[in-house]
């Protein structure tokens, strides 16, 4: 960091960068703040708070595509890492009794892995459809003897 030639003291700029991440990473402030959300549970807000930032900045940052590339990163750690303590906890549940709201949260993270397998962990732009066997509509086949019945029937009129 180059200073002030007169006084050997960081210019204002300086000042206000100091924190920052650079173009392109995620240092600083801001991952403090995306660490705060990932691996303590905080808000948004109060984890912009934690870390020196107001909540608009943290807000902005989120639509910066590194940022989000990052914090979806360090959910997949978070995920992953917490699958062992999930299946602990599910044979809990299944040998207690009726603990059925646990067992459909451990349900719904089960799903949420599996999506996050299916498109590798990373988010990519596009639609995804999702076919499952019941969903298909019931197909009519028309036979040739029909459609002859149908043109003719047309040139009548």
């Amino acid at each position: 960091m180059s200073s002030s030639p007169e006084t050997n003291q960081p210019t204002r700029q300086q000042l206000a960068a100091q924190g920052r991440s650079a173009p392109g990473k995620v240092t600083g402030k801001l991952r403090k703040a995306l660490d705060a959300m990932v691996w303590q549970g905080l808000k948004r807000q109060d984890a912009a708070k934690a870390a020196g930032l107001t909540e608009h900045a943290l807000y902005c940052a989120f639509r910066r595509p590194h940022v989000k590339t990052t914090y979806l990163a360090e959910l997949e750690v978070l995920r992953t890492s917490e699958r062992a303590r999930n299946i602990h906890r599910a044979i809990e549940i299944r040998d207690a009794a009726n603990n059925k709201p646990a067992m459909e949260a451990l349900k719904w993270l089960h799903q949420v892995d599996e999506q996050a397998q299916q498109v590798g962990g990373t988010t990519m732009p596009g639609f995804v459809i999702v076919l499952h066997p019941g969903d298909a509509p019931q197909v009519t086949t028309i036979e040739h003897d029909q459609l002859d019945q149908y043109d003719s029937g047309k040139q009548d009129q």
